[in-house]
């Protein structure tokens, strides 16, 4: 048996089996019969006909005219059962019972949400539970209390199911209660004439209610019965000074609140009052649709997913496609429809292998569409200039080819690309000229943690990242590459004031070079400027550390070229065979310093696998290790390629097994 199936035996209302009959309770004290009633299971799973105890328990036994009366409900078993067994289900249950004598009308009695676990084959039982209601102003005389039906809720899985039980025979008064004294002036309420849909704000106002009184709303059948507080998701609803009631309560998701003609009852702990109400969920007009705000782009851009015809309130599933059709989990992106029946979201080109974009309606197969989307060359550059900044300060960033005109916008993200985050941006100052030039400063909030970040700038649809050291101190070097005898301007910020500064080269196991030492004396700024000439062919680095201070150390990469030429860039794979599987270690060497290298699996065609892209940010030595997974069984090769620097591409050979 499904879930929901089982969840709707569940959801009739019962308390202890086999409890025996009783007279109708006289004023003031509990009353029990037992009815035939009729529960229609949700999910389309049937019905169910049979007895069931009911007991009911009310207090006080004289209340005012438009007074609280307090319910102490026992039920017992229902006429349906559960197929199997089901654990920690929350569950809140109703009972409607219909007014008599002196005063006429329907009333609710519903208890808190509780948590249920519940036996197969077994009759289900629901605690004792308590509640309140409010008889009306008008009442007077004994009103008796004749239950109509228990009205219980569950949620599983995500989702509320009602089941109603009728009585069908054998029903009659549970008790009385006399209403005595002096009725207050009842409340009036007005609700909106033409329909409404479900997720949107309801206007309600009304005259004399409680000053300072909480406005509840709840949703009830067109008899008054079933009041439910859930069918609003939220509410702004209050009472002024002189007992108006204004303000909305927005109406629960169209799964919650079905089409149809309700009353919605406001109850302020001293009166209540109810008014008609029809809701209608959109209806579209004709097939769904979407559209992209762009068909192409290179691999970082952003495409805006924008669909119209859908029913309200419903999760679109947007993903990528590969050439051959297939899912790209990875590249998914969930959002609900409006009220209109409407939907928007970014999209973004993670993969560089997506060749269309899907959208399906709740995971419908009867509603996928799809649109094409071509994967460009990336056209726009990002440079941060030294990369480097200090908490709060102006970081300065230039590109070309962005969207003539676009705005642009920055977050800071981690420094493998996740978790960007556009409050990490204290303030951000960039155009994009007619001429598609990128120019301006961000400025990192001053609480950014120190650290290595990607700094990722969008415009117009299109993104690109860059890297960038949020440090209190750094050094910047002007050049950092050239042949033996270059003499390098060191420029270094955030150091103790008035302390001296050596300035040393590193090779690249981290040992000192034959260079000669420099000294300076930093500003009262924390700053300085300091010319440092590089002799050995084997420097790697630059260093600056404070002297009998902290000390504050900061390096910054210097490559030695001309005379002694940099290594040929390469790489290694171990094993260079495996099954499928395999994690492979790639390490590689001669590649740009602080540079991205990505590392791809490859087919005999040279086209990429669909084995997920590895990335890492290459040493100050020019080296780099990291961990390759091949699942592809057509791969014959992985190929290392740097991103957006000297574009240094290799590539080396790998056997499936």
């Amino acid at each position: 048996m499904s879930g929901p199936a089982v969840l709707a035996l569940a959801l009739t209302g019962l308390g202890l089996a086999g409890a025996p009959a009783a007279q109708a309770g006289a004023a003031g004290a509990a009353g029990t019969i037992n009815p035939t009633v009729h529960c229609t299971l949700p999910a389309g799973q049937g019905e169910a006909t049979g007895p069931q105890t009911m007991t009911v328990e009310l207090s006080p036994s004289v209340v005012d005219p438009g007074g609280s009366v307090h319910a102490k409900v026992t039920l017992g078993g229902s006429p349906a059962t559960s197929g199997i067994s089901l654990s920690n289900v929350p569950t809140t249950p109703a009972l409607d019972l219909a007014m008599s004598g002196g005063a006429t009308g329907t009333v609710t009695v519903r208890g808190p949400e509780i948590t249920m676990n519940v036996p197969a084959n077994t009759p289900i039982l629901i605690p004792p539970y308590e509640g309140d209601f409010l008889i009306p102003v008008t009442a007077s005389g004994p009103v008796s209390f004749t239950p109509l039906r228990t009205l219980t809720q569950t949620k599983v899985l995500g989702s509320t199911y009602q089941t109603p039980c009728d009585v069908t025979a054998n029903g009659a008064s549970i008790g009385t209660v006399i209403a005595q004294g002096t009725a207050g002036v009842p409340a009036t309420l007005t609700a909106p004439t033409a329909p409404v849909r479900p997720s949107t704000p309801v206007a309600l106002s009304g005259e004399l209610w409680t000053p300072g009184g909480t406005p509840v709303p709840s949703l009830c059948d067109s008899t008054g019965g079933g009041c439910d507080p859930t069918k609003f998701a939220s509410s702004a609803l209050a009472v002024n000074a002189a007992k108006q009631l204004t303000g909305t309560a927005t109406l629960a998701p169209a799964g919650a609140v079905p089409d149809g003609t309700y009353l919605v009852k406001v109850n302020d702990g001293t009166k209540e009052a109810t008014a008609p109400l029809t809701v209608k969920a959109f209806a579209p007009t004709g097939p769904r649709a979407f559209a992209l705000s762009n068909a192409q782009g290179p691999v970082g851009s952003v495409t805006t997913v924008s669909g119209t015809n859908y029913r309200q309130d419903q999760w679109i599933n947007i993903v990528g496609l590969n050439a051959d059709g297939l899912t790209l989990d990875d590249t998914a992106v969930y959002v609900k429809t409006t009220p209109e029946g409407t939907f928007s979201a970014e999209f973004t080109i993670s993969d560089p292998t997506i060749a269309a974009v899907q959208t399906d309606e709740g995971g419908d197969p009867a509603t996928t569409l799809t649109r094409p989307f071509t994967v460009t060359e990336a056209a726009a550059t990002l440079s941060t200039g030294t990369g480097k900044v200090k908490p709060g300060g102006a970081l300065t960033v230039s590109g070309t080819g962005w969207p003539a005109g676009a705005t642009a916008s920055a977050s800071l993200c981690a420094a493998d690309g996740s978790a960007c985050d556009p409050g990490r941006i204290a303030s951000t100052a960039l155009t994009v000229t007619a001429a598609g030039t990128l120019t301006g400063t961000v400025t990192p909030a001053s609480a950014t943690p120190q650290g290595t970040y990607l700094l990722k700038v969008q415009a117009g649809g299109v993104s690109q990242t860059a890297a960038v050291t949020v440090a209190k101190y750094f050094i910047v070097l002007s050049t950092s590459t050239g042949p033996a005898g270059t003499k390098v301007t060191v420029v270094g910020q955030g150091f103790a004031p008035v302390a001296t500064v050596a300035i040393t080269g590193l090779k690249a196991n981290g040992s000192g070079t034959s260079d000669t030492t420099r000294t300076k004396v930093v500003g009262i700024d924390g700053a300085f400027s300091q010319t440092f000439t590089v002799q050995d062919p084997a420097t790697a680095a630059i260093q600056v550390k404070e002297v009998l201070v902290n000390p504050r150390i900061a390096v910054a990469a210097f490559s030695v070229g001309g005379a002694t030429p940099p290594p040929a860039a390469a790489f290694a794979l171990s094993p260079e065979s495996g099954r499928v599987g395999t994690v492979v270690q790639v390490s590689g060497q001669g590649f740009a310093p602080v540079a991205t290298v990505s590392v791809t699996g490859r087919r005999a065609d040279g086209s990429q696998t669909s084995d997920s892209y590895v990335t890492r940010i290459i040493g100050l030595d020019g080296t780099f290790a990291l961990n390759f997974t091949v699942k592809d069984p057509t791969t014959v090769a992985l190929k290392a390629c740097e991103v957006l620097v000297n574009g240094k591409t290799v590539q080396h050979t790998y056997t499936v097994l």
